[in-house]
Formats: structure tokens, sequence, C-alpha cells
């Protein structure tokens, strides 16, 4: 007998030897094709330009100050109608009129020491700060509580005039004059006893 005829075919033996045969050539093509479209995917990567990522934008800031200073606030004593001063930390504007009214703001808020009290009454508001280089005027205008609530007497007007221009000269040296206003018109009298109808000079209130 020869080797055929010892080792028959089997028919089955074929059939699994045919399937292992193409599950391997499947396998094949399927890493070809993988391959292929990694490739395309990352040539399509390099050549495409990345575009540039844009950063959040800084939060603004909640007020336009920077920053603070020493300024010069004087105040009326409990005891005699004479005034003092005190030295405080007030924040400080970009812009001039934001830093007189940052000092005129702390001035009407009233001393820190037990000695002092505020000469404005009570309730009075800044309204405006306008500044004429050009005469060296600082105008103030404050609300009508600064007449209407004045206790009145002549000593508490002039400790009233005297706080706000000695604080704006110590301050603000490019002042020369002080003007008041109350609701943006001028007016005669805080209390009756001091003329206010025309600016107060730095200079003669040192």
């Amino acid at each position: 007998m020869d080797e055929h005829s010892q080792h028959p075919h089997d028919p089955a033996d074929e059939h699994a030897a045919a399937r292992g045969s193409l599950g391997g050539r499947q396998l094949a093509a399927i890493a070809g094709v993988a391959l292929g479209i990694l490739f395309v995917v990352m040539w399509m990567l390099l050549r495409t330009p990345r575009e540039p990522v844009e950063e959040a934008p800084a939060p603004a800031p909640a007020r336009t100050l920077e920053g603070s200073r020493a300024v010069t606030l004087y105040f009326a004593s409990v005891d005699e109608p004479v005034i003092y001063s005190e030295t405080r930390e007030v924040g400080v504007g970009r812009r001039f009129d934001e830093q007189v009214r940052q000092v005129i703001d702390a001035l009407i808020a009233g001393p820190d020491e037990e000695r002092g009290v505020s000469a404005i009454p009570a309730g009075t508001q800044l309204l405006a700060v306008a500044f004429d280089p050009d005469t060296g005027t600082l105008y103030l205008d404050f609300g009508s509580d600064l007449v209407a609530a004045h206790p009145g007497g002549s000593a508490a007007e002039y400790c009233t005039v005297a706080v706000i221009v000695r604080t704006v000269a110590e301050n603000f040296p490019e002042a020369r004059a002080v003007q008041l206003l109350i609701d943006g018109s001028q007016i005669d009298t805080i209390a009756g006893h001091i003329r206010a109808d025309e600016p107060f000079l730095v200079r003669d209130w040192r």
C-alpha cells in the first residue's frame, strides 16, 4: 500500500483547514483597513492647522480704585469750638473728582477719636464734584441736609466751613478756593453767620 492508500483524505479535515485559512485572511484584511484608517486620520490631523485657543477674559475689577493713601481730615472738638486733624487711609480714585469724593465722604462719616464730632450734619450727601483749573476753584455740591439739619450757631457754622476747606487744602494743593453748593445752587449762608455765596479762599482758612 502506498502512502495515499494508508492515509485517505478526510473531507471534514479539508473543510476545517479551508475555514482556518479564510479566517486568517479576514484578520489580515481587517488589520490592513484599520492601519489605513489610522494613517488617514493622522495625516488629516497633521495637515489641518489647529486654531488658537482663546483665553477667557480676565474679570473686570468691581471698582476703579487703585490702592489707598493717607489723608488728613479735620473734625470739630466735642468740648470747644475748635477743629483738629486725624489721619485716615482712604481709597484713591483714578480721576481727580473720585479722589475728592473719597476724602469728603470720609469727612462726612465722622472722626475715629472720641474727642471729635463731625461738623457736617448726619445724612448729608456729596452730590457732585467739579474743578476749574483756571481759577483753582473746587465746587462741592452737597445735599440739602447740610443746611436743613445744621444745628445753627456761629461756632458750629464756623467749624462746618473750616473742616471742609481745611480738609481740601491739606489733601488737594491744586485747589485755591472752595465753593459750596446746595442741590446745584449757590446759597447765601449755611446757618446765617458766614457768607457762602462766594468761594472760600484756602489761604484765609489755614
